[in-house]
């Protein structure tokens, strides 16, 4: 009999359990800085980005909740398995240290802005600057990384000075007033400040990379990861 009540308490346990993460809806973190290229409201994304991003998480049915934090905070709960998924995101190296990325959903634009007062705009000049005059860049974002991968500027180098901004606008503000030499952001971005705020700077396009999501180490383990690498790999082709 003790036997009997055992087998039926560890089946009530394990039918609880398995219910339970069936029933666990995914957290859903994006990033509040994409100007609007890419944003979530009244149950649904919009922008520039939508398309590829809805095919992949409609895999999940409703089964998810999602939230809007900004970008540096994103990365921390990211980190901190505080969010399942979390995008748009950059496929970086310095990322795939404590998270799994997607497949590339996108291949994103990026420019580098530079003084117009440089008339030569080779990499060894715009280094030059860089080193001289400084960099600044959107704080939480992959920028940094981006504009010294290419100016050829190894990452662990010292730069003269380097200034943190809160928001790409206020990045181009910097250059264009000469508190820095270079700056780099999204081409979808820059299309959503005015233009005003690049009179007095140089746009110079920069290669495409790689835009995706990052699953957290926990999700990433689950089943339902599984779910979202294989959609990534097919829904990127919508663009």
């Amino acid at each position: 009999m003790d036997l009997l009540r055992f087998l039926i308490a560890l089946f009530v346990l394990m039918s609880f359990s398995l219910s339970q993460s069936i029933s666990a809806k995914v957290m859903i973190g994006v990033s509040s800085e994409n100007g609007e290229s890419l944003k979530y409201s009244r149950k649904q994304f919009h922008g520039e980005l939508k398309s590829a991003y809805s095919c992949v998480i409609n895999q999940l049915d409703s089964n998810y909740d999602v939230i809007t934090v900004p970008q540096a905070r994103l990365i921390k709960m990211l980190q901190n398995n505080e969010v399942d998924i979390a995008m748009p995101l950059l496929l970086l190296p310095q990322r795939d240290l404590f998270a799994t990325r997607s497949a590339t959903i996108y291949q994103v634009g990026y420019e580098l802005i530079s003084h117009s007062t440089n008339p030569d705009l080779s990499i060894e000049n715009l280094r030059r600057q860089a080193n001289l005059n400084g960099i600044v860049y959107k704080r939480g974002t992959g920028a940094r990384t981006l504009m010294l991968k290419y100016l050829g500027i190894d990452k662990n180098e010292s730069i003269s000075h380097e200034h943190q901004v809160s928001t790409w606008q206020q990045a181009v503000d910097f250059v264009a007033k000469n508190r820095a030499g270079i700056t780099a952001l999204p081409a979808v971005i820059a299309k959503d400040i005015e233009p005003h705020h690049f009179n007095g700077v140089t746009r110079i396009k920069m290669p495409d990379y790689q835009l995706g999501l990052y699953m957290s180490s926990r999700f990433a383990k689950s089943a339902v990861a599984t779910v979202i690498k294989d959609a990534s790999k097919t829904c990127k082709e919508f663009r």
